[in-house]
């Protein structure tokens, strides 16, 4: 089932959306007569515009159509607001009729003149494909796998692979003019080898204008500053890389965009400010350096800027819960550590673990490395750490989901290793499950977003994964969640325990799901619980709800909603705020959903984080009610992007205590710092948690990354 990122008609899980209309429409200026977006979950294509000249949609086109089509977005269509979710933004304007949706497959379709906005699933139902060297201007490239596509907009120079295209590229960017090159490892943020050239069946051949270059002959230098994002900002997802350009005769033609030195976007639409989009997971947790060139109005590349650096942190999203890990009653922190790579190459990962006293931790104790000749090469940025106890010995061990990449095949390669606890140590990782076989079929670790939590009540840990299953031709996103559940001696193969492919439940979209695991209702069997990103109204209110899936001993229940904001009382909510995780904090066997969330900075700069709890019913949770600020004139500044979450019995009193790894930046020696504190749960008479209380830093114990650290 193929992925795809432009998914239309996504269900809104509120009353509010569903089946929305037009929710709101905003006339913007552009060079047409008329031109309005609208806010719905689905919208018709009633007209091809002037440039159809009153040609039905999904009738001929030519080639010159579709450029010029494609031309009249071009610096003026932004990237939907919701981006890949329910409710879309859709455009209508005098020259291209419409609406189609602001998305890159929409964008294709209104290029198309098609009869509705289809996805880069269903494109190629009304196209051809074709080879590379025929490729000519209102040719399409798609990529299914990246859930992508571009206009094919003509050659700059065949023999070296370079062309221009246009496209539409999240997040809110608009549609502009870049340039790609086939010998590059990447095109538009996705594998070049992903894109099938395609033909839309009803375009009619004939002569096209040529895009041209640059004509001017001006020698005046192109200088360009990065103006985002801004200087050692923590960034995660899909963000927006920006650089304004100064030429003091014509204007500039094109930028290029380069991360750690390496070409990430070229775009080729004049003016003095440019934008490109930037997929982060792409991107090792860490620093990184954006600098760019312009092209004057000659064509002529100025100099590259000054870099600004900025630090990637999309593990700064918590996953899972912590564990005893020696058997003591108390539960530990263990942190998978990216320790570079040796002097031949070869990846270097470290678990350390933070033992609880009790009343702290004492300092973190290396208990396992591949810096030997045993283990091969192990990448933290190709693992995804979860922590449970795997064999039911009464000692939390270590579960890792890793990348193995493609095989020959072009197959999508994953395995799971376990780290058995000793109580002092940690076993070398033991590959206890692949999809390496001639059943399973492919697996996408990047589609995979894993939970551990004794699903079935048999005493041992289970590993859940909750899988994107792509879309259907109508734009229905697919997931799934799938369990290994342990037994004696070992870990089961994957078995699915739910989806989305019934009459009831409808579209589910992975990208807008956050997973926990924990005993909600208590009943000795952990859950599947799921923060779910609704999206935004109109007038800019979020929405945010929290499914569970109640664990049974064959799998688990359907989700069903829990909790969500649409009231009259809680206000707007972001998910992109939250950062959730499960634990019993009030000690009443039932587990609660925990959510740090960002309350933004206030006049002075000051950041302010707070934490609400969802305590946990036999049927449900209650409304989240906040539990801890930094809104006192004691804790100070509280950056939620500097912290990293883990929820155990770290005090062995019977309730969960929230663990916080904070990065606490650099000291001008270049040493990286970090602190570990610890939230107190609570449960007498009086809401919230304790804290926060320092548990650790690193003043004794040498530099620190936290960008290299993957809690469990």
């Amino acid at each position: 089932m193929s992925f795809d990122r432009d998914a239309v008609r996504t269900a809104r899980r509120g009353t509010s959306l569903l089946l929305a209309t037009a929710i709101a429409s905003v006339a913007l200026a552009t060079g047409t007569a008329h031109a309005d977006t609208v806010v719905s979950s689905w919208q018709s294509v009633t007209s091809t515009g002037t440039i159809g000249h009153g040609a039905a949609p999904g009738g001929q086109v030519t080639r010159q159509q579709v450029m010029d089509r494609a031309h009249d977005w071009a610096n003026t269509v932004p990237y939907s607001d919701n981006g890949t979710t329910a409710p879309y933004n859709w455009w209508q304007d005098e020259a291209t009729g419409g609406r189609y949706r602001q998305d890159c497959s929409g964008f294709v379709s209104m290029a198309w003149q098609l009869s509705y906005s289809r996805t880069t699933s269903d494109l190629p139902a009304v196209a051809t494909e074709i080879s590379r060297s025929q490729l000519q201007p209102g040719d399409a490239l798609n990529s299914v796998s990246g859930g992508h596509v571009v206009l094919f907009a003509g050659w700059i120079d065949q023999s070296a692979g370079t062309f221009y295209y246009y496209a539409e590229s999240r997040p809110r960017v608009v549609t502009q003019r870049y340039v790609g090159n086939f010998n590059l490892e990447t095109l538009a943020g996705h594998s070049t080898s992903s894109y099938t050239p395609l033909r839309y069946k009803n375009v009619v051949d004939g002569p096209v204008a040529s895009e041209g270059g640059s004509s001017s002959t001006s020698t005046s230098e192109a200088v360009a500053t990065v103006t985002g994002p801004a200087g050692s900002a923590i960034i995660d997802g899909d963000v927006v890389m920006s650089a304004s350009v100064a030429e003091s005769v014509g204007t500039p033609t094109g930028a290029e965009f380069y991360v750690d030195g390496r070409l990430a976007e070229s775009v080729a639409t004049a003016g003095n400010s440019f934008n490109a989009a930037l997929d982060t997971t792409e991107l090792g947790d860490g620093p990184h350096t954006l600098t760019v060139r312009a092209k004057n109005s000659a064509g002529q590349f100025g100099p590259m800027s000054a870099g600004t650096g900025f630090f990637v942190a999309n593990k700064a999203i918590p996953a899972t819960t912590t564990g005893d890990f020696d058997g003591d009653g108390k539960a530990d922190i263990a942190v998978l550590y990216n320790s570079g790579q040796s002097g031949t190459g070869k990846n270097i990962t470290t678990i350390y673990r933070f033992t609880s006293t009790g009343s702290g931790f004492k300092a973190p104790l290396k208990v396992w490395d591949n810096d030997d000749s045993v283990n091969g090469s192990w990448n933290t940025d190709r693992a995804k750490l979860t922590v449970g106890d795997f064999n039911g010995d009464g000692k939390a061990d270590l579960a890792v989901l890793y990348d193995n990449g493609l095989s020959g095949t072009g197959k999508y390669i994953t395995s799971l290793y376990e780290f058995l606890s000793t109580g002092a140590a940690f076993t070398n990782p033991q590959k206890v499950w692949d999809n390496d076989d001639s059943t399973t079929g492919s697996w996408n670790w990047k589609r995979s977003k894993p939970v551990a939590g004794d699903f079935n009540g048999d005493g041992k840990a289970d590993l859940g994964i909750l899988y994107n299953e792509g879309a259907d031709a109508d734009g229905t996103n697919h997931t799934a969640f799938h369990i290994l559940s342990s037994y004696d001696g070992g870990i089961h193969g994957p078995a699915r325990a739910w989806d989305n492919d019934d009459r009831t439940t409808g579209s589910w979209s992975w990208d807008r799901s956050k997973p926990v695991a924990g005993d909600f209702n208590g009943d000795g069997k952990a859950d599947l619980g799921i923060l779910y990103n609704e999206g935004a109204d109109a007038d800019g209110t979020n929405h945010t709800a929290f499914h569970l899936g109640y664990g049974t001993t064959s799998g688990i229940l359907a989700p069903k909603r829990v909790w969500d904001n649409d009231d009259r009382t809680t206000g707007s909510w972001s998910w992109d705020r939250s950062k959730p995780v499960a634990g019993d904090f009030n000690g009443d066997g039932k587990a609660d959903l925990a959510m740090m969330y960002d309350e933004g900075q206030d006049s002075a700069g000051a950041n302010h984080t707070a934490v609400h709890i969802a305590y946990g019913t036999t049927d449900g949770v209650l409304a989240p009610r906040r539990a801890w600020d930094n809104d006192d004139t004691t804790t100070g500044s509280w950056s939620w992007k500097r912290s990293k979450l883990v929820a155990g019995d770290f005090t062995g009193d019977g309730k969960s205590d929230l663990g916080v790894l904070y990065n606490n930046g650099q000291s001008a020696d270049g040493t990286n710092n970090a602190s570990l504190f610890t939230f107190g749960g609570r449960n007498d008479g009086v809401y919230g948690l304790y804290g926060p209380s320092k548990a650790w830093d690193n003043s004794a114990s040498g530099s620190w990354n936290w960008y290299r650290s993957d809690l469990g």
